[in-house]
Protein backbone atom coordinates (compact mmCIF):
# COMPACT_ATOMS: atom_id res chain seq x y z
CA UNK A 1 0.00 0.00 0.00
CA UNK A 2 1.60 3.74 -0.66
CA UNK A 3 2.25 5.66 1.95
CA UNK A 4 1.72 8.90 -0.37
CA UNK A 5 -1.35 10.23 0.16
CA UNK A 6 -4.00 10.96 -2.71
CA UNK A 7 -4.21 14.80 -3.77
CA UNK A 8 -7.13 16.21 -4.73
CA UNK A 9 -6.90 20.01 -5.68
CA UNK A 10 -9.98 22.46 -6.94
CA UNK A 11 -8.29 24.62 -8.35
CA UNK A 12 -11.11 27.29 -10.11
CA UNK A 13 -12.18 28.92 -12.15
CA UNK A 14 -13.61 31.96 -10.65
CA UNK A 15 -16.83 32.84 -10.24
CA UNK A 16 -17.91 28.90 -10.78
CA UNK A 17 -19.36 27.73 -7.35
CA UNK A 18 -16.20 28.03 -6.08
CA UNK A 19 -17.18 29.88 -2.90
CA UNK A 20 -20.07 27.34 -2.29
CA UNK A 21 -17.74 24.48 -2.62
CA UNK A 22 -15.28 26.04 -0.39
CA UNK A 23 -18.00 26.89 2.45
CA UNK A 24 -19.41 23.31 1.93
CA UNK A 25 -15.93 22.02 2.53
CA UNK A 26 -15.07 23.95 5.19
CA UNK A 27 -18.27 23.52 7.03
CA UNK A 28 -17.55 19.58 6.90
CA UNK A 29 -13.83 19.29 8.27
CA UNK A 30 -14.16 17.64 10.82
CA UNK A 31 -16.60 15.02 10.18
CA UNK A 32 -14.04 14.68 6.65
CA UNK A 33 -11.15 14.40 8.86
CA UNK A 34 -12.82 11.62 10.83
CA UNK A 35 -12.64 9.56 7.67
CA UNK A 36 -9.66 10.30 6.63
CA UNK A 37 -10.08 12.80 4.38
CA UNK A 38 -8.02 16.30 5.12
CA UNK A 39 -8.97 19.17 3.89
CA UNK A 40 -6.85 22.72 3.69
CA UNK A 41 -9.10 26.04 4.39
CA UNK A 42 -8.97 27.63 1.02
CA UNK A 43 -7.62 31.10 3.45
CA UNK A 44 -5.46 28.99 4.79
CA UNK A 45 -4.04 27.52 1.55
CA UNK A 46 -4.22 31.07 -0.26
CA UNK A 47 -1.68 32.29 2.59
CA UNK A 48 0.45 30.20 2.50
CA UNK A 49 1.06 28.21 -0.91
CA UNK A 50 -0.76 30.30 -3.22
CA UNK A 51 0.17 33.91 -2.07
CA UNK A 52 4.20 33.11 -1.46
CA UNK A 53 4.14 31.22 -5.25
CA UNK A 54 2.66 34.76 -6.73
CA UNK A 55 4.65 37.24 -5.00
CA UNK A 56 7.68 34.64 -5.71
CA UNK A 57 6.51 34.96 -9.86
CA UNK A 58 5.38 38.66 -10.06
CA UNK A 59 8.77 39.62 -9.52
CA UNK A 60 10.20 36.96 -11.82
CA UNK A 61 8.40 38.46 -14.61
CA UNK A 62 9.57 41.79 -13.98
CA UNK A 63 6.92 43.87 -11.85
CA UNK A 64 8.09 45.39 -8.21
CA UNK A 65 6.05 43.18 -5.37
CA UNK A 66 6.25 42.87 -2.14
CA UNK A 67 7.32 40.68 -0.32
CA UNK A 68 9.81 39.58 -2.85
CA UNK A 69 10.64 35.83 -2.02
CA UNK A 70 13.20 33.89 -3.79
CA UNK A 71 13.19 30.39 -4.69
CA UNK A 72 15.10 28.88 -1.91
CA UNK A 73 12.25 31.05 0.21
CA UNK A 74 9.37 29.96 -1.37
CA UNK A 75 10.44 26.36 -1.33
CA UNK A 76 10.99 26.49 2.57
CA UNK A 77 7.41 28.52 2.96
CA UNK A 78 5.49 25.77 1.09
CA UNK A 79 7.50 22.69 2.10
CA UNK A 80 6.58 23.88 5.78
CA UNK A 81 2.71 24.01 5.11
CA UNK A 82 2.42 21.07 3.12
CA UNK A 83 4.54 18.61 6.01
CA UNK A 84 2.06 20.45 8.12
CA UNK A 85 -0.60 18.62 6.36
CA UNK A 86 0.95 15.44 5.88
CA UNK A 87 2.19 14.99 9.57
CA UNK A 88 -1.44 13.58 10.35
CA UNK A 89 -0.84 11.00 7.34
CA UNK A 90 -4.38 11.58 5.93
CA UNK A 91 -5.10 9.08 3.41
CA UNK A 92 -6.97 12.30 1.04
CA UNK A 93 -5.84 15.58 1.18
CA UNK A 94 -8.34 18.35 -0.83
CA UNK A 95 -7.06 21.45 -1.26
CA UNK A 96 -8.80 24.50 -2.81
CA UNK A 97 -8.02 27.82 -4.14
CA UNK A 98 -9.40 29.68 -7.13
CA UNK A 99 -6.55 32.14 -7.43
CA UNK A 100 -4.36 29.26 -8.76
CA UNK A 101 -3.95 30.50 -12.39
CA UNK A 102 -3.92 34.30 -11.26
CA UNK A 103 -7.08 36.92 -10.41
CA UNK A 104 -9.91 38.36 -11.52
CA UNK A 105 -7.55 41.28 -12.72
CA UNK A 106 -5.53 39.48 -14.61
CA UNK A 107 -8.80 38.91 -17.35
CA UNK A 108 -10.49 41.97 -17.17
CA UNK A 109 -7.07 44.21 -18.31
CA UNK A 110 -6.06 42.68 -20.94
CA UNK A 111 -9.24 40.42 -21.99
CA UNK A 112 -7.82 36.95 -21.33
CA UNK A 113 -8.29 34.54 -19.19
CA UNK A 114 -5.37 34.59 -16.53
CA UNK A 115 -2.58 36.77 -18.65
CA UNK A 116 0.02 35.16 -16.19
CA UNK A 117 -1.12 31.50 -15.84
CA UNK A 118 1.10 29.49 -17.37
CA UNK A 119 4.20 30.67 -15.02
CA UNK A 120 1.95 30.85 -11.95
CA UNK A 121 0.37 27.10 -12.59
CA UNK A 122 3.71 25.89 -13.16
CA UNK A 123 5.41 27.22 -10.03
CA UNK A 124 2.42 26.07 -8.11
CA UNK A 125 2.22 22.81 -9.10
CA UNK A 126 5.85 22.50 -8.37
CA UNK A 127 5.80 23.04 -4.94
CA UNK A 128 3.69 19.90 -4.30
CA UNK A 129 5.31 17.02 -2.54
CA UNK A 130 3.79 13.99 -3.81
CA UNK A 131 1.96 14.02 -7.59
CA UNK A 132 -1.28 15.51 -7.64
CA UNK A 133 -3.98 12.99 -8.59
CA UNK A 134 -6.80 14.93 -9.47
CA UNK A 135 -7.88 18.86 -10.47
CA UNK A 136 -11.47 19.76 -10.24
CA UNK A 137 -12.34 22.84 -12.57
CA UNK A 138 -14.85 24.84 -13.40
CA UNK A 139 -15.76 26.76 -16.19
CA UNK A 140 -18.23 29.45 -18.03
CA UNK A 141 -19.77 31.08 -20.67
CA UNK A 142 -17.59 33.99 -21.45
CA UNK A 143 -20.25 36.58 -21.18
CA UNK A 144 -21.31 35.91 -17.93
CA UNK A 145 -17.51 34.83 -16.65
CA UNK A 146 -15.93 38.44 -17.90
CA UNK A 147 -18.73 40.22 -16.45
CA UNK A 148 -18.87 38.49 -12.74
CA UNK A 149 -14.88 39.16 -13.43
CA UNK A 150 -15.59 42.40 -13.59
CA UNK A 151 -17.28 43.11 -10.52
CA UNK A 152 -15.30 41.47 -8.89
CA UNK A 153 -11.97 43.31 -10.37
CA UNK A 154 -14.51 46.45 -8.88
CA UNK A 155 -13.93 45.79 -5.73
CA UNK A 156 -10.41 46.34 -4.85
CA UNK A 157 -9.23 48.08 -8.10
CA UNK A 158 -7.26 51.20 -6.84
CA UNK A 159 -7.91 53.97 -9.25
CA UNK A 160 -4.64 54.03 -10.32
CA UNK A 161 -5.69 50.28 -12.53
CA UNK A 162 -9.18 50.96 -12.88
CA UNK A 163 -10.10 49.81 -16.59
CA UNK A 164 -13.20 51.31 -17.73
CA UNK A 165 -15.70 48.96 -19.52
CA UNK A 166 -15.15 49.78 -23.04
CA UNK A 167 -11.72 48.58 -22.76
CA UNK A 168 -12.64 45.60 -20.86
CA UNK A 169 -15.13 44.52 -23.45
CA UNK A 170 -13.19 45.65 -26.08
CA UNK A 171 -10.04 43.28 -24.32
CA UNK A 172 -11.91 40.87 -24.67
CA UNK A 173 -13.83 40.86 -28.12
CA UNK A 174 -10.19 41.16 -29.89
CA UNK A 175 -8.56 38.45 -28.07
CA UNK A 176 -11.15 35.47 -28.14
CA UNK A 177 -10.46 33.54 -24.84
CA UNK A 178 -10.43 29.61 -24.92
CA UNK A 179 -10.80 27.72 -21.53
CA UNK A 180 -9.57 24.84 -24.11
CA UNK A 181 -6.38 26.04 -24.24
CA UNK A 182 -6.35 26.96 -20.48
CA UNK A 183 -7.05 23.36 -19.57
CA UNK A 184 -4.85 22.49 -21.86
CA UNK A 185 -1.84 24.06 -20.12
CA UNK A 186 -3.48 22.29 -16.56
CA UNK A 187 -3.01 18.97 -18.51
CA UNK A 188 0.43 19.66 -18.98
CA UNK A 189 1.51 21.33 -15.64
CA UNK A 190 -0.45 18.49 -13.72
CA UNK A 191 0.90 15.51 -15.47
CA UNK A 192 0.00 12.47 -13.36
CA UNK A 193 -3.32 14.24 -12.67
CA UNK A 194 -6.99 12.92 -13.86
CA UNK A 195 -8.72 16.70 -15.05
CA UNK A 196 -12.10 16.45 -13.96
CA UNK A 197 -14.25 20.00 -15.43
CA UNK A 198 -17.68 20.63 -14.97
CA UNK A 199 -20.04 23.66 -16.78
CA UNK A 200 -21.21 26.35 -14.17
CA UNK A 201 -24.60 26.56 -16.46
CA UNK A 202 -24.65 22.87 -15.19
CA UNK A 203 -23.79 22.95 -11.65
CA UNK A 204 -26.77 23.17 -9.62
CA UNK A 205 -27.57 19.90 -11.28
CA UNK A 206 -24.04 18.66 -10.52
CA UNK A 207 -23.15 19.91 -7.04
CA UNK A 208 -23.52 16.94 -5.30
CA UNK A 209 -21.30 14.82 -7.68
CA UNK A 210 -18.73 17.68 -7.70
CA UNK A 211 -18.80 17.35 -4.24
CA UNK A 212 -18.46 13.17 -4.55
CA UNK A 213 -15.73 13.50 -6.39
CA UNK A 214 -13.71 16.16 -4.41
CA UNK A 215 -14.51 14.25 -1.28
CA UNK A 216 -14.09 10.82 -2.73
CA UNK A 217 -16.02 7.48 -1.99
CA UNK A 218 -15.57 6.77 1.37
CA UNK A 219 -17.56 9.93 1.84
CA UNK A 220 -21.47 9.88 2.02
CA UNK A 221 -22.28 13.46 0.40
CA UNK A 222 -26.29 13.30 2.32
CA UNK A 223 -24.47 13.74 5.56
CA UNK A 224 -22.63 16.87 4.49
CA UNK A 225 -24.11 19.72 6.57
CA UNK A 226 -25.25 22.56 3.86
CA UNK A 227 -22.96 25.95 4.17
CA UNK A 228 -23.82 28.91 6.75
CA UNK A 229 -24.56 32.17 4.81
CA UNK A 230 -24.29 34.59 7.76
CA UNK A 231 -20.88 35.51 6.67
CA UNK A 232 -22.29 35.75 2.67
CA UNK A 233 -21.10 38.81 1.76
CA UNK A 234 -23.60 41.16 -0.81
CA UNK A 235 -22.56 40.82 -4.65
CA UNK A 236 -22.92 44.07 -6.35
CA UNK A 237 -25.81 44.66 -9.23
CA UNK A 238 -26.14 45.77 -12.43
CA UNK A 239 -27.43 49.08 -10.94
CA UNK A 240 -24.65 49.31 -8.45
CA UNK A 241 -21.80 48.99 -11.05
CA UNK A 242 -23.57 51.53 -13.39
CA UNK A 243 -24.04 54.33 -10.17
CA UNK A 244 -20.08 53.76 -10.08
CA UNK A 245 -19.21 53.65 -13.56
CA UNK A 246 -20.86 56.94 -13.68
CA UNK A 247 -19.45 57.93 -10.45
CA UNK A 248 -15.93 57.30 -11.88
CA UNK A 249 -17.04 59.46 -14.76
CA UNK A 250 -18.31 61.98 -13.07
CA UNK A 251 -15.27 62.46 -10.60
CA UNK A 252 -12.11 60.27 -11.25
CA UNK A 253 -11.72 56.39 -10.32
CA UNK A 254 -9.74 57.29 -7.24
CA UNK A 255 -12.77 59.42 -5.60
CA UNK A 256 -15.64 57.17 -7.05
CA UNK A 257 -13.73 53.43 -5.91
CA UNK A 258 -14.65 54.91 -2.15
CA UNK A 259 -17.84 54.78 -2.38
CA UNK A 260 -18.13 50.87 -3.86
CA UNK A 261 -19.05 48.80 -0.62
CA UNK A 262 -21.87 51.65 -0.04
CA UNK A 263 -23.19 51.27 -3.70
CA UNK A 264 -22.90 48.03 -3.59
CA UNK A 265 -25.08 47.38 -0.60
CA UNK A 266 -27.58 49.84 -1.45
CA UNK A 267 -28.17 48.30 -4.74
CA UNK A 268 -27.42 44.36 -3.92
CA UNK A 269 -28.03 41.58 -6.56
CA UNK A 270 -31.60 39.90 -6.14
CA UNK A 271 -35.17 40.61 -7.00
CA UNK A 272 -35.33 44.39 -7.35
CA UNK A 273 -32.05 44.76 -8.71
CA UNK A 274 -30.64 42.06 -11.43
CA UNK A 275 -27.25 41.36 -12.17
CA UNK A 276 -24.41 43.35 -14.45
CA UNK A 277 -24.46 42.38 -18.35
CA UNK A 278 -22.23 44.71 -20.25
CA UNK A 279 -22.75 42.84 -23.37
CA UNK A 280 -24.92 43.71 -26.73
CA UNK A 281 -27.14 41.07 -27.71
CA UNK A 282 -24.80 40.44 -30.72
CA UNK A 283 -21.48 40.15 -28.65
CA UNK A 284 -23.35 38.12 -25.30
CA UNK A 285 -24.39 35.99 -28.94
CA UNK A 286 -20.62 35.68 -30.18
CA UNK A 287 -19.42 34.98 -26.64
CA UNK A 288 -21.62 32.26 -26.16
CA UNK A 289 -20.86 30.25 -29.62
CA UNK A 290 -17.29 30.65 -28.77
CA UNK A 291 -17.75 29.07 -25.44
CA UNK A 292 -20.24 26.66 -27.46
CA UNK A 293 -17.07 25.19 -29.70
CA UNK A 294 -14.74 25.55 -27.15
CA UNK A 295 -16.88 23.21 -25.41
CA UNK A 296 -16.80 20.95 -28.03
CA UNK A 297 -13.29 20.51 -28.16
CA UNK A 298 -13.05 20.27 -24.98
CA UNK A 299 -15.29 16.84 -24.67
CA UNK A 300 -13.39 15.73 -27.63
CA UNK A 301 -9.91 16.03 -25.55
CA UNK A 302 -9.14 12.83 -24.16
CA UNK A 303 -7.38 14.00 -21.12
CA UNK A 304 -10.23 16.09 -19.65
CA UNK A 305 -13.47 14.53 -18.37
CA UNK A 306 -16.49 17.25 -18.78
CA UNK A 307 -19.00 16.18 -16.77
CA UNK A 308 -22.10 16.50 -18.05
CA UNK A 309 -25.78 16.55 -16.17
CA UNK A 310 -26.88 13.33 -18.54
CA UNK A 311 -23.65 11.21 -17.14
CA UNK A 312 -23.88 12.21 -13.62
Amino acid sequence: MSSQPYIVLHGGFHKTATSHLQSTLARNEKLLRRAGVRYVHHRETRKRLTVPVQCNVYNEIGMDWDPKITDTELRNLTGAFFDEIIEDAPKRIVLSDENMAGHCGHCVKRGVLYRWRRRLIEVFSAQFPHPVNEVHLGVRNYADFFASAYVEYLRSVTGQWFVAEPVMRKQVLENMPSWHNVLKSVVTLFPEAKLVVWKYEDFRALDTHVLSNLCGPDIDISKLKKPKDGNKRPTASGRAVAELLQRIHKDGAEVALQERMTLQERYPRGAEFGSYDPWTSNERAHLTRMYERDLVDIRANPDIALLEIEHA
